[in-house]
């Protein structure tokens, strides 16, 4: 089977991405999607199910630290269930991709794994502010790249998308550098359709990033919960997240049933709040808040809050 790591830092369009991909591949090709998601409650394994893709999780904890031995056999049991032409894996948005191809590397998968491909997603509306605060981890991630996505392209503009693409050019000229909106490629830069083929990372010419480094030691809190939810004050939790009152907050998502009858995502990324009405339903409500210095106690109040019936 041939793998494909979508690699990323929290919030870049990881999952969106990935529903784009598999919308492109699945027709015709097996496709299985393995998420490893940083808090115990996972909500991108539910958003990319229901369709024509299994989706396995490995939730609670990095695949590229605490959780080796499970990647092995996950990986092992997916090849030998489902024997898919393509295994997309999702890692958390910490997780560091020299490490990542380590283990694939290293774990004796050599007669299930045919090619690994890395993509790595990057977000155009905060590029600026990643390079400054995490420079080294985010050229590692570049550096090992074969195709390099830079998404959101919609929130800046083409001249500023373009000087994007061209400082990552600098960085790595081997890879495909596109633009993209709502994780679908839009502009390739180089003449070719979306279902061409990328270098491999095992290619001769990869250079693995050296002297990786792990960004911020982050705190997480999720939890699960049934009921329904007020949209508005949905909304203004949401907006608490964003101002920082709860913690130094970079990456809060849910998936939630309101008092319309609608289910809804609900997603703090970058700059922005993104609401988005679901066509499925799900069993719980979920959310997850990923950054430093939570305030779990106020955190589980203003939650609660959000409920119409409080229990």
């Amino acid at each position: 089977m041939l793998v494909e790591v979508v690699n990323g830092l929290l919030g870049s369009g990881k999952t969106t991405y990935l529903l784009n991909r598999m919308e492109q591949l699945a027709p015709k090709q097996r496709v299985v999607v393995l998420v490893n998601e940083f808090g115990k409650v996972g909500i991108d394994g539910d958003l990319l199910g229901g369709r024509d893709t299994e989706v396995v999780e490995l939730p609670n904890g990095c695949i590229c630290c605490t959780l080796n031995a499970d990647l092995r056999n996950q990986v092992k049991y997916i090849a030998e269930n489902y024997a898919p032409d393509w295994l997309l894996v999702e890692p958390t948005g910490v997780a560091t991709i020299k490490n990542l191809l380590g283990i694939f590397s290293s774990l004796s998968l050599e007669k299930y794994i045919d090619d690994i491909k890395v993509t790595i997603i990057l977000d155009a509306e905060m590029f600026e502010d990643i390079m400054q605060a995490n420079r080294q981890f985010v050229i590692n991630q570049i550096v090992a790249a074969q195709k390099i996505v830079i998404n959101k392209c919609d929130l800046v503009s083409s001249r500023e998308a373009e000087k994007i693409r061209e400082e990552v050019r600098k960085i790595n000229g081997r890879a495909r550098v596109s633009l993209a909106v709502f994780g679908r490629e839009i502009d390739y830069g180089d003449g070719l359709s979306g279902t061409a083929q990328d270098n491999s990372a095992m290619d001769s010419g990869t250079r693995l990033p050296q002297d990786e480094v792990l960004i911020k030691g982050y705190q997480e809190f999720s939890k699960k919960f049934t009921g329904k939810c007020s949209r508005s004050r949905l909304r203004e939790f949401f907006e608490e997240l964003k101002i920082k009152r709860l913690g130094d907050i970079d990456r809060a998502k849910g998936i939630f049933y309101t008092d319309k009858g609608q289910w809804i995502r609900m997603d703090l990324a970058g700059r922005g709040i993104n609401e988005e009405i679901l066509s499925r339903s799900f069993e719980f409500n979920k959310v997850v808040v990923i950054g430093t210095n939570l305030d779990t106690e106020q955190l589980e109040k203003q939650l609660i809050k959000c409920l119409t019936e409080q229990e």
